[in-house]
């Protein structure tokens, strides 16, 4: 399977502009994000079961 990669840019107005990209960093993950803005960087990643669990009904 050829990775996807998906990229969007967000100009603020104020001369910064946010970055949004998937698709490339965290491919064991079931889903990851980063997000750039100005010399900040952040990861976002999300890891989940195939099924779910018997007598869980909340996220810790």
């Amino acid at each position: 399977m050829i990775p996807q990669l998906f990229v969007e840019s967000i100009d603020l107005g104020d001369g910064r502009s946010i970055t949004i990209e998937t698709g490339r960093l965290a491919k064991q993950a079931d889903g990851s994000v980063v997000v750039r803005i100005g010399k900040t960087v952040i990861l976002g990643t999300v890891v989940s079961a195939r099924k779910a669990s018997p007598g869980i009904d909340f996220l810790p």
